[in-house]
Parts: C-alpha cells; structure tokens; sequence
C-alpha cells in the first residue's frame, strides 16, 4: 500500500511538473498574448473599425472598450468584426454581443465574418451583426452550453488525502473535485444549463428570424459549415475576409476597398511577466484555461 501511494505522489508531482514547464514553453512560444496598455490609437482617417475575436473568450473589458472607442468616433463609419473563435464564457460572450448591439444603435452598420471557426460563444457574438458573412469552409454552429468540472475524489483516496469541506447547505459545494459528484447537483446544473440555452436561442432567434424547427434542429450542440450556416440562414452569405471589408466598405459609401482601423499593438506578456506572476491570468485566458477553481458555464465548441 505505502509503495503504492509512493507511486500516486510521484505521477502528481510529474504532472504538476510538466504543466509548469507547458505553461513557461506557451510563454515563449505564442506571442499572441498581449497587454492592453495606453491608448487605443485607432487614426483619425475615415474608415472602418475591425474588431478582432480571437481564440478562447475569456476577459471581454478590452473588447468592449474598442467597441465603443469604435461607436463615439465620428470618422468611423463602420465595424466589421473579424470572429476566430470557438467560444468561452457565457458572460463575456454575452457583454460583447451587448456592446456590439449598442453600437448599432448609433447607425454604424456592422459585419461579421466568420473565418476559421466562429462557433457557439463567436457564433453568438456574430449575432449583433447587421449580415454575416461566412468562410464556406468556416466550423461554425456548436449552439448549445457546456458546463465542466474535474473530479479528483477517487485519485485523493488512492493517495491518501481527505478534503474537509463545511458549508451552509446542499448545494454551497456544487462542483467541488474533491467529492463524488451529488445527484442533485447534476440536477441543479443541467437547470442551470438549460436556462443558459434558452437565452442563447433568444438571441439567435432575435436576430435570424429562423423558423423555430429549423433553429431547434440545427442548435443542438452540433457544428457545421460556413455554407450550410448560409444555406440554413445562420448566416446571410458566403465569402471570405476581402468579401466582407468589401460589403461593410459599401454599406458606409467608403467603396469595396475601404480603410480598415485597427488598435494600436499593446505590449506583449513577455515570460519575464510569468515568472514574476505578472501575466499568468493573461496567458491562462489565451490558453483557454479560465478560472482555476470551480465549475465554469461555457459557450465552447468541445
């Protein structure tokens, strides 16, 4: 039995070991996570906002505050979202989809297109949009809501580690990995999901106008392409990225071939930042790796 615990201790201590190294390689690999810092420096020429979704939805602050830096400024007619993105949380999925419908409220025409994956939480946000334009080949759809959680209670017991927990009622440790899972609590959550998939038809429903058999078939959790999105109308057209800047370029009058705005570039999350602890909530939301403790509603294409 004490050789055995042995042998636990040493996988756990290995795994922790090779998820720092991971985390420090991403660092050094992937400079695509960045720091907004300053401001956004957007131009003064007349042109188009570009919003870009990329990668996993964690934080939607920086998003939000290009949006409407994008609706107050008079020398941008347009916005044309750019979505690579399988999704993530429900909020900040929910807080952009928000800014965007505001920012049509002033009457600057929004585009989306949807490139290499725009699917639950990006298809959501894809939503406000005025038209939707869709890569043929784009993965998109995945409507539908996914809640997860570890469960480390039988790996505690084989290494011999108990987890106290005290709480104030039946359901204050809903999630928790150090216990077999409740049935009432995957009961709960499946309440809790459902009530989330509900609110994502809304959405859809509000800004597609779908016949409710064609939404309820389609938004089952499935993906799909970019041409069968258009072909059922989750989208309005295919085309790829030039197509969209083009037909946001003539909505606005600026022509097919119009000024894109992008911000200007923050400062990279440098591994310096990591080893001091300064950008590890930075590169854990590109890695898609969310809040560390408890169960986490998604919009995410698995």
């Amino acid at each position: 039995m004490a050789g055995e615990r042995s042998t636990y201790r040493t996988l756990i201590i290995v795994t922790i070991s090779l998820f720092v190294v991971a985390i420090l390689f991403s660092a050094l690999r992937r400079p695509t996570v960045w720091r907004s810092e300053g401001s956004w420096n957007v131009g003064h020429s007349t042109g188009i906002g570009v919003v870009d979704i990329e990668g996993f939805i964690g934080s939607s602050e920086a998003t939000i505050r290009l949006i409407e830096e994008y609706a107050e400024r008079d020398n941008i007619l347009g916005i044309l979202i750019n979505i690579n993105s399988p999704g993530g949380i429900t909020v900040s999925s929910d807080e952009i989809y928000r800014a965007l419908v505001r920012a049509r409220e002033t009457g600057k025409p929004i585009v989306a297109y949807m490139g290499i994956v725009a699917a639950s939480g990006g298809y959501y946000i894809a939503c406000a949009a005025d038209t939707i334009v869709a890569h043929p080949a784009s993965t998109t759809g995945s409507i539908g809501v996914i809640i997860e959680y570890p469960v480390a209670a039988e790996l505690f017991d084989k290494i011999g580690l108990r987890w106290e927990t005290v709480t104030t009622g039946p359901y204050k440790s809903m999630g928790s990995p150090y216990a077999e899972p409740d049935e009432r609590h995957r009961i709960w959550f499946q309440e809790v999901v459902d009530d989330s998939y509900e609110q994502f038809l809304e959405v859809v429903r509000e800004s597609r106008g779908l016949e409710e058999e064609t939404l309820l078939q389609y938004a089952d959790g499935r993906v799909f392409t970019g041409r069968q999105a258009a072909e059922w109308g989750f989208a309005d057209r295919t085309g790829d990225l030039h197509d969209a800047r083009g037909l946001i370029g003539r909505m606005t009058g600026l022509g097919s071939d119009p000024r894109l705005h992008r911000p200007a570039r923050p400062r990279r999350v440098t591994l310096w930042d990591v080893i001091l602890g300064e950008g590890i909530a930075d590169l854990a939301t590109e890695l898609g790796l969310g809040p560390v403790h408890g169960p986490r509603v998604l919009w995410l294409m698995r």
